[in-house]
Formats: structure tokens, C-alpha cells, sequence
């Protein structure tokens, strides 16, 4: 799946999406394709749910291939002014399992998704969730609260009143050079203009702000995650670039400490984003689990 300019893919993608309303009354854009084992794929912050395009397309040849934009991403709604939350989000995932009648699936979460993930899985161990996870890929993200490192920017989206002014003067060329400091390869042209439709779709980046405040739960909430994933018991498989100044290989050297019995695959050349840095090696952690 390669673009053909423009923003013309992630246009394709957005046309394709079928719509959910949440228990709280939000339309929720979400995909599903091909047959097999399901697998839901859950993106990070500040894009959306096209970073799983390539990894998607893979697996939807034998797999029940489900991704979803997060309430304030992507085609979703992103009310405003709104208390954002991972709680919600995990919410919003077991309403679209009911809607669309999913007993039992296998995780791949990022980022963003990682926290939702983790939150799924404490609720899972706890009997409390209403569908089973076979098993777990998990890509970077903060799985390490102590190892952890956030931009710059990110501390100061989060910061309050400095924060809603950053958010309100983004712009592509800021937001290139920010995801391209992260990554092991910069990103094409075609491929940010496909990513930042989704990213301002109804003004969407001017609420990175709001959004952000997942850090400040996860401040909160880091100790009960970390040990719902270490409490695991299913399958679960790290998948890794390396080169992710974030939640590299400083928080992946933490991590297989505490997940002593996780499988680990080190992407090497590769940074914050493998979904679309390194999309084959995605999908063969998912066959592979």
C-alpha cells in the first residue's frame, strides 16, 4: 500500500471507516477487514490509526483485521473542550468488541494504545473485561514510567495555559520536524500529508493539549499498568525500534526485566513508530503469536 499522492490514501482509508456511538453518545470512526483470527490494532498519540495502513493491509489476508481512531483522532469525534481519558478510550474499545460481536482477539498496541492496552489487560485480570485477549504485541511506548522520556514538546503540551497556546499554533512544518526526530527514517511527503489529514481532521491538532493528559494519569496510574502486563499470563511479544529517543532501548532493557517470560524482536534502524517504519515485522509478530 503505497500513496499515489496527496493525502489520497489516507482519504481511501477515512472513506472506508464505519461508525460506532459510544456509551457516551460519541461517533467513533472505525475499520474492519478480511477474515481469520481477529486482531485489533490500537495507534498512538498525536496520530491515528492510519500508522497501522501497511500492517493492516498484511494481515487482512488471513486475519479479522479491526482498527479504530480514538475519541479526539483521526475521523472520530474530538469534542472540545472535553476530559479526555485512557479509561474512556479502554471503554470505547469494549463498545466497539460488543458492537461488533468480538468474544476473544489478539492486541497490538502502540504508544497511546500501549496505556489503553495496559488498561484492558488490568481489567482482563481482574474478570472485569467483556472480551478475551488471546494475546499481546506491544510496540514502543512508556511501558517503563521510571525509564520513560518525553519530548520537549510533550512536557509542554501538557503544561496548563502554555500548553493550550502550543497546541493552537502547530503547523505541518513543526509537526514533520517532530515526528522525524523520532523516527529511524524521516518520513516522504506523501506519507506525512496522509498522516496529518487524520491528525487535523475538525481542527484534531488543535487538542494535543487536552489529549496529552494521558501522561498525567499515567503519573498516577503507572504501578497498577506496569503490573497488570508483568501479572499477565497469555502470550505477549515485544517488538522494538531501537532508535526511538522516547521509549527506545533504554525503557526495552527495563522492560524485559519486569516481563521476564515476553518474546522480544529488536528492530534495529528503527524508531518510535514501527507500525509504519517496520510494518512486515509487525505482522509477522502477530502470525508469530
Amino acid at each position: 500500500m503505497t500513496g499515489t499522492g496527496g493525502a489520497s490514501r489516507a482519504a481511501e482509508w477515512i472513506a472506508e471507516n464505519d461508525t460506532l456511538v459510544s456509551r457516551r453518545g460519541h461517533r467513533i470512526a472505525f475499520r474492519r477487514r478480511g477474515a481469520g483470527p481477529t486482531v485489533l490494532l490500537l495507534h498512538g498519540f498525536p496520530t491515528w490509526s492510519y500508522d497501522y495502513a501497511e500492517v493492516a493491509s498484511d494481515l487482512a489476508r488471513d486475519h479479522d483485521v479491526i482498527t479504530l481512531d480514538f475519541l479526539g483522532y483521526g475521523a472520530s469525534d474530538k469534542p472540545n473542550p472535553y476530559q479526555y481519558s485512557v479509561a474512556e478510550s479502554a471503554d470505547v474499545v469494549e463498545d466497539l468488541a460488543a458492537r461488533l460481536g468480538v468474544k476473544s482477539t489478539r492486541l497490538v498496541i502502540h504508544d497511546y494504545g500501549g496505556i489503553v492496552g495496559q488498561e484492558l489487560v488490568d481489567r482482563a485480570n481482574k474478570g472485569k473485561l467483556s472480551f478475551a485477549i488471546e494475546s499481546i504485541v506491544l510496540l514502543n511506548c512508556g511501558i517503563v514510567y521510571s525509564a520513560y522520556r518525553p519530548t520537549r514538546q510533550q512536557k509542554l503540551l501538557i503544561t496548563p495555559v502554555v500548553g493550550k497556546l502550543l497546541a493552537s499554533r502547530v503547523s505541518a512544518a513543526r509537526v514533520r520536524s517532530a515526528l522525524d526526530a523520532v523516527r529511524g527514517s524521516k518520513l516522504t511527503d506523501t506519507e506525512f500529508d496522509d498522516l496529518w489529514l487524520g491528525m487535523t481532521r475538525e481542527n484534531g491538532h488543535k487538542l494535543w493539549h487536552l489529549l496529552i493528559k494521558y501522561n498525567a494519569e499515567r503519573a498516577v496510574h503507572h504501578r497498577r499498568w506496569e503490573g497488570a502486563l508483568a501479572n499477565w499470563v497469555g502470550p505477549l511479544h515485544l517488538v522494538w525500534g531501537l532508535d526511538d529517543p522516547v521509549s527506545g532501548r533504554h525503557v526495552l532493557e527495563q522492560a524485559v526485566k519486569i516481563l521476564p517470560r515476553a518474546s522480544v524482536t529488536e528492530l534495529a534502524g528503527v524508531g518510535h513508530f514501527p507500525p509504519s517504519e517496520a510494518p512486515q515485522a509487525v505482522a509477522a509478530a502477530v502470525r508469530r503469536d
